[in-house]
């Protein structure tokens, strides 16, 4: 089922409509610069004092409420306004001369004085964050400097090394180079044992050959000498 809203909304408009003069007319003002004013039921200081409202208040001047004009007296209305209290919405009197068009010197200085306080506070804070930061920075640039200082170091180190890795290269040539020679040397020391051995045989078969000759010729000499002959015609 649909229901209809019609009735409630022209109920919501009355109401409204029946506000509207009263907000309409309100107008903002300010309590001046003094300590306090008093806020009271009625206009004048023989009605009592709902509270006080300190200097900057702000309060919405509205119409006289209904009768006013036949209840007090036209200078009455001039000296009093009737107002509602921006903060807690209570109505009431207070002294016209106490209201002024803008905020007052002193709240408007006060606030002033509080954004001034709030920057200053913002202003330390940065500088506070900037000098962490800087503190950060020339740490991170020590570091850095460390950083560079141990690469230049490995560099060198590096460096080193390779010189050693070349001067290892070199010792194992030579090394091989050595061995090279050592196993040539040993070769031809070899080589000339076997020469030296040879020539011992060779000399030894030749002194056998001349030995063995002699025996031979001093066998065969004796034969091959002519035999003499004796006076009787004999051979001897």
């Amino acid at each position: 089922m649909r229901t209809d809203i019609g009735p409630i909304v022209a109920l919501i408009l009355a109401a409204a409509a029946g506000l509207t003069p009263a907000l309409a007319s309100a107008e903002p003002r300010w309590v001046a610069d003094q300590l306090t004013i008093s806020f009271r039921e009625g206009p004048g200081s023989a009605y009592a004092i709902q509270r006080f409202l300190d200097t900057g208040r702000r309060v919405e001047v509205l119409d006289p409420p209904a009768g006013a004009e036949e209840r007090f007296e036209a200078s009455t209305l001039e000296d009093w306004a009737y107002v509602r209290d921006a903060e807690t919405g209570d109505e009431g009197w207070v002294q016209g001369q106490y209201l002024m068009d803008e905020r007052p010197a002193r709240v408007r200085i006060g606030e002033v004085e509080q954004r001034l306080a709030d920057a200053q506070e913002q202003i330390e804070t940065l500088e506070a964050q900037l000098a962490e930061r800087d503190s950060e920075k020339a740490e991170l640039q020590e570091q850095l400097s460390e950083a560079q200082q141990r690469i230049e170091t490995l560099e060198g180190e590096l460096e080193q090394a390779q010189e050693g890795y070349e001067l290892v290269e070199a010792n194992e040539a030579l090394k091989e180079r050595v061995d090279r020679l050592l196993e040539r040397n040993e070769q031809l020391e070899a080589r000339h044992q076997a020469l030296a051995e040879s020539r011992q045989q060779q000399w030894f078969l030749a002194g056998a050959g001349v030995l063995v000759g002699g025996v031979v010729l001093g066998l065969i000499l004796p034969r091959l000498r002519p035999r003499r002959r004796s006076r009787w015609g004999s051979e001897l």
